[in-house]
């Protein structure tokens, strides 16, 4: 989707879109709630335990009534939904808050749409399945065979196959470029799958059915597929074959005119009211669905009934056990990936077994969780962005399934023994989202990433937990650690980095070592290839958005024509188009229609810059750092913010009254690059700023 400032927030979300965390693009995706709702849990002490309760209809009506009744959460939504089935029956169908604030509308659950973002890939994983089972389609084919006109470029020399889609390990590089969000695009346009798929430049750069990163890109090519099996229109395949068989008559993944007034108002997560989404291409197989409580409450119904609801039948039950049971796991006991649904936040589910799916999307964010072995199902979605089914899910889970295992049997390693594991991992879909590891001498692990700080203990060779049961697993590769999965990967595994680039003229004791040798092994700094950095040469306007580009991992788009007249042709030109994609950029702002790529960037511009992604996060408010020096008032905001949360090197003057001179005008050189650009991905460290 367009990760501008209109849609950054919702990669976490199509992650799930997500992503899910803060200042994670693809993260995405990578989300702030989230991160709030697991750094809760990291401080949390592990509580009694309780008896469960029995969860029955009576218990489950009077138990959500309270959770929506607390203050805390009244605050968290504007309005949601919830579905609790168990067996053939539904528990709870149920709205709560508003619709839309200013009408004072309440959530209907059988008349209320909401966009359910990536949950949607669950249904469209399902109608790859099938056509698996319809003999159309080959799961351990190779993907070209159903392309026709759409090529991937594959660096690997190993085909992707339908497999590799559904468990999103196709190995491509930037998995969030194919789609855009906008409430300004042209609503009267039809822009289908197929000419947003030959419009990017996507390129499989890990080897195919290796390793897990959530994929959009996936479940993008998934709903092509079907296009081209089937030939029809995706979106008219899942109504005719997935909806009216499942009598989800308010569902569908094109929200239909005629319907459009039932759908919910989304919010912000100040309350300010959005516009309502609009996509390209038109149908997202990867998260344009809208559907009521009501129509996710027959979906789950018919999960839990091997694939049949009311006599129709939707799916075999082989193939919704592929669904509803592990096909990529980092460890035996760390699930990551089934054929449509996904795994994190395991620590939350109490050691019971667990699939689910969450999706997030223009202030919407939903999941559909199934307990397969308790024949339970819940669906909540709500309008704000929130992420309230992370509270939720957690209090149901204590209230009804409380954790019964006993405790963990730890490891009791050397200091020593656990170096194998220290180092610096970087997350396969979001490559500046760092995760740092090092070993203890009391035998655990500190483990920092953008939640704080927390330690491991090791319960297994592979396996270590947290206190309140959080997993850290690693991966070995010919006897190597090379990957992990941590509750900060959400969705995707991390990738052990290599060492720093040697860099002949950075000095063991050069003051700027510590941003460069954290950097170099993510993005290259300067000429690509090279062991001299030149840290002192100024950087041109063109070489600062590259490198800003190449580190916030966003892919690259074919464009028609470039942004500015006066980048035509120019090395860095790629760069410069995404950056006015993702509002990086404000064309607006540019004179004469000329960026002047050539030109020194100026320190408060580069401020700008980074501070057009940064600030679509909220971030925990603190002091505002008083400017001293010269800054012209368009970059205050930004030079402040930067000052403030210590976006800088050692070159930055603190005067005696408190005041930084943030030396807005002079110059930016690629060491002052690597120590504004450190922070974002280390924002652990504080020391030394």
């Amino acid at each position: 989707m367009k990760k501008s400032k209109k849609a950054l927030a919702l990669l976490c979300g199509l992650m799930m879109l997500s992503a899910s965390l803060p200042l994670a693009a693809a993260a995405a995706p990578k989300d702030v709630p989230i991160k709030q709702s697991i750094q809760q849990a990291i401080a949390a002490k592990p509580a009694a335990k309780k008896a469960a309760v029995p969860l029955t209809k009576a218990n489950v009506e009077k138990f959500t009534k309270e959770f929506f009744s607390q203050p805390h959460i009244k605050n968290m939504i504007a309005g949601a939904v919830v579905t609790v089935v168990k067996g053939d029956e539904v528990l709870l169908e149920e709205g709560y808050g508003y619709a839309d604030i200013e009408k004072k509308k309440q959530v209907d659950p059988e008349e209320t749409l909401f966009y359910i973002g990536s949950v949607s890939k669950v249904f469209t994983a399902t109608a790859v399945l099938q056509l698996v089972e319809q003999g159309k389609i080959d799961i351990h084919a190779d993907i070209t065979k159903y392309l026709g006109d759409v090529k991937i470029k594959n660096e690997t020399g190993s085909p992707i196959t339908v497999k590799d889609l559904l468990t999103h390990t196709s190995g491509v590089e930037h998995a969030d470029a194919g789609f855009t969000i906008d409430a300004e695009l042209d609503s009267k346009t039809y822009y289908s799958i197929k000419d947003e798929l030959l419009n990017n430049k996507f390129r499989i750069v890990n080897k195919p059915g290796e390793v897990y990163s959530y994929d959009n890109f996936a479940s993008q090519l998934q709903g092509y597929i079907v296009e081209q099996v089937t030939g029809q229109k995706f979106e008219d395949y899942a109504k005719e074959h997935l909806f009216e068989v499942l009598d989800m008559e308010n569902t569908s993944f094109v929200l239909e005119k005629d319907k459009a007034h039932k759908l919910a108002s989304s919010y912000d997560m100040k309350g300010n009211k959005l516009k309502p989404a609009l996509f390209k291409p038109t149908v997202l197989p990867e998260g344009s669905m809208s559907s009521t409580g009501e129509d996710m409450a027959n979906y789950m119904l018919a999960v839990l009934n091997g694939g049949a609801l009311e006599g129709e039948r939707f799916l075999s039950k082989q193939s919704l056990t592929k669904m509803l049971t592990p096909q990529v796991s980092i460890h035996p006991t760390v699930p990551n990936m089934t054929y449509g649904f996904e795994y994190y936040t395991h620590h939350l589910f109490n050691g019971h077994n667990f699939v689910v799916k969450g999706g997030g999307l223009s202030g919407f964010t939903s999941q559909v969780t199934f307990l397969p072995d308790k024949k339970v199902g819940i669906f909540i979605s709500d309008n704000r962005g929130l992420n309230v089914h992370f509270p939720y899910l957690e209090a149901f889970m204590d209230h009804f399934y409380p954790d019964e295992r006993p405790a963990p049997q730890y490891l009791q390693p050397t200091q020593q023994q656990l170096t194998k594991f220290e180092g610096r991992y970087s997350n396969l879909r979001s490559g500046y989202t760092v995760t740092e590891i090092k070993a203890n001498t009391d035998g655990t692990l500190i483990v920092n990433d953008n939640f704080g700080s927390t330690t491991y203990r090791q319960v297994d060779p592979l396996l270590f937990v947290s206190e309140i049961g959080m997993p850290l697993a690693f991966k070995e590769v010919h006897g190597k650690v090379k990957y992990i999965y941590t509750v900060g990967s959400l969705v995707s595994w991390a990738e052990k980095l290599e060492a720093p680039v040697g860099y002949k003229d950075v000095a063991e004791e050069h003051p700027y070592r510590k941003y460069i040798d954290g950097l170099s092994p993510i993005v290259a700094l300067g000429e690509k290839g090279t062991d001299v950095l030149e840290p002192t040469k100024e950087m041109t306007r063109g070489e600062y958005i590259h490198l800003l580009i190449e580190l916030l991992d966003l892919g690259y788009r074919h464009h028609k024509e470039p942004a500015f007249k006066d980048v035509v042709g120019h090395k860095y030109v790629d760069a410069i188009n995404e950056a006015v994609r993702f509002d990086i950029i404000d064309a607006k702002t540019v004179k004469d229609g000329k960026f002047e790529p050539d030109r020194i960037i100026e320190r408060q511009e580069a401020a700008v810059y980074l501070y057009s992604f940064l600030k679509a996060y909220p971030t925990i408010p603190k002091t505002p750092a008083k400017l001293a020096g010269t800054t012209d008032e368009w970059a205050k905001e930004a030079v402040q913010y930067m000052a403030t949360f210590g976006f800088h090197g050692p070159e930055v003057i603190e005067h005696q009254d408190g005041s930084i001179d943030y030396l807005s005008k002079k110059g930016l050189k690629r060491q002052e690059a690597a120590a504004l650009l450190y922070k974002l991905v280390y924002p652990f460290h504080t020391e030394g700023k």
